[in-house]
């Protein structure tokens, strides 16, 4: 989003038994009591646009032949950018666990979704990039198919001895 901050929530309304909804200012004090901090506002990171060029085209490399999720966007309708990852966990000697992730933004040119999954031991990000489009198809509505349902209607009846 060029470094602009983003205003993330959780929760994007609570409404009481009574239908009064709850004030943002009340969420926001509920927020930081459970989470045992204060939740400030991020400021502008004043990236170079051709800094946030150099990352786009980067993360949409990924996503095209011979990226690390070119095997999972091959033949997606919508061009998209996105970023595999993996790190790794040291959790007892001599074993490490390698968490897969996968950030990706769609579509490219003018993005209206961004997704990040995280599978803890998932190996490698590729495979979380098979979640993220899964994600993708469902949002973009390009897995709805035409059902035709027949609504005749026949009567049966059973009698019962």
């Amino acid at each position: 989003n060029g470094g602009h901050p983003i205003d993330m929530t959780l929760v994007k309304s609570v409404i009481k038994s009574n239908g009064v909804q709850v004030s943002n200012d009340e969420l926001i004090k509920y927020e930081e009591k459970k989470l045992n901090r204060e939740i400030t506002k991020t400021e502008d990171k004043n990236i170079s646009e051709s800094t946030i060029r150099a990352v786009h085209e980067g993360m949409k490399s990924v996503a095209e032949e011979g990226g690390t999720a070119s095997t999972a966007f091959r033949d997606f309708a919508i061009e998209i950018g996105g970023k595999t990852g993996s790190a790794e966990m040291t959790s007892r000697k001599d074993s490490k666990d390698v968490y897969a992730w996968f950030a990706g933004f769609a579509p490219y040119e003018n993005p209206e979704i961004a997704i990040v999954v995280m599978v803890e031991k998932g190996g490698h990000g590729y495979y979380t990039a098979e979640v993220v489009k899964d994600i993708m198809t469902e949002y973009f509505g390009m897995n709805i198919q035409q059902i035709n349902e027949d609504m005749s209607a026949s009567i049966e009846i059973e009698s019962f001895r």
